[in-house]
């Protein structure tokens, strides 16, 4: 009798281990799964700021040529 309740003991062991190894790797799976969409929305966010940086620039740079643009034509008709 001792025997089959070693055995069944160890079974029990092996089922628990396996159901324990089971649900770290959907943890993991799950940990890998959210860095990597944090890392895309960061990603994204990112792009958009530099997006939006370089738009700003660019106003500006458009403002700037227009005025020069303006200033030649004025000082052109004066002369």
């Amino acid at each position: 009798m001792n025997r089959i309740t070693e055995i069944a003991k160890k079974n029990q062991d092996r089922i628990s281990n396996r159901r324990k190894k089971k649900n770290d790797k959907r943890e993991d799976k799950k940990e890998r799964v959210e860095n990597r969409r944090s890392f895309r929305l960061d990603k994204i966010k990112e792009v958009t700021a530099k997006a939006y940086a370089e738009a700003e620039k660019r106003k500006w740079l458009v403002f700037l040529i227009g005025a020069l643009i303006a200033a030649y034509f004025i000082f052109k008709g004066m002369f």
